[in-house]
């Protein structure tokens, strides 16, 4: 059988031990740690891994702008996200970059426990209910919406979001035009308080 080494990228301290604990009762023969996007990079380039378990939001950065590289360079490398962000906005990156699976920190300890045993072991999750996309605008938005969504709640400008992303601007214009239209915010001030009301942190 494959030795199993599992990288956990998240920065709360308690959730790491709780994740390591759990990893340990399922025979991971190692289990390391980052807490930023930038030892992310460096850790996955210098040490083999055949998992790693992805929190969105990290201090200085978010890891979406780094899935689907990471998924190319290291193709055989099993992804689990594990986060506070809406399951009905960003579960959809599972199928988009071709994860494992989405899983929110409020799950019961039986479903991170499915849902851990399950992607240790490499099998397919069966989801057991259709996540509800309705009430929630925000759930409309595509991945890359969402990845230009977090540097607007971050309060950067157009041309910041560009030089970051590679991106040209009139592109941006046109992506944060239709991330306001898509969830129906009419200012910046009404934009942040969609993202209270509905628990997107960034």
């Amino acid at each position: 059988m494959m030795e199993v080494k599992a990288l956990v990228a998240e920065d709360h301290s308690i959730v790491k031990m709780g994740l390591t604990a759990i990893l340990n009762k399922l025979n991971v023969q190692k289990v390391a740690d980052v807490s930023t996007c930038a030892d992310l990079v460096i850790e996955l380039g210098t040490n083999e891994y055949t998992h790693l378990i992805l929190d969105i939001i990290l201090p200085d950065g978010n890891t979406l702008e780094y899935i689907e590289t990471i998924t190319e360079k290291y193709p055989h490398l099993s992804i689990l996200v594990h986060s506070m962000q809406p399951v009905e906005v960003y579960g959809k990156i599972s199928n988009k970059f071709k994860i494992h699976s989405y899983l929110h920190k409020g799950a019961s300890e039986s479903e991170i426990n499915y849902h851990l045993e399950l992607f240790i072991r490499n099998q397919p999750l069966v989801l057991k209910k259709k996540v509800e996309e309705e009430g929630n605008p925000f759930s409309t938005l595509a991945v890359r919406e969402l990845e230009i969504l977090h540097y607007l709640l971050n309060g950067y400008r157009t041309k910041e979001i560009a030089n970051s992303l590679g991106l040209k601007m009139n592109t941006v214009s046109t992506i944060k035009s239709n991330i306001f239209e898509k969830v129906k915010a009419d200012s910046f001030t009404h934009l942040l308080q969609l993202a209270h009301v509905h628990q997107i942190s960034y």
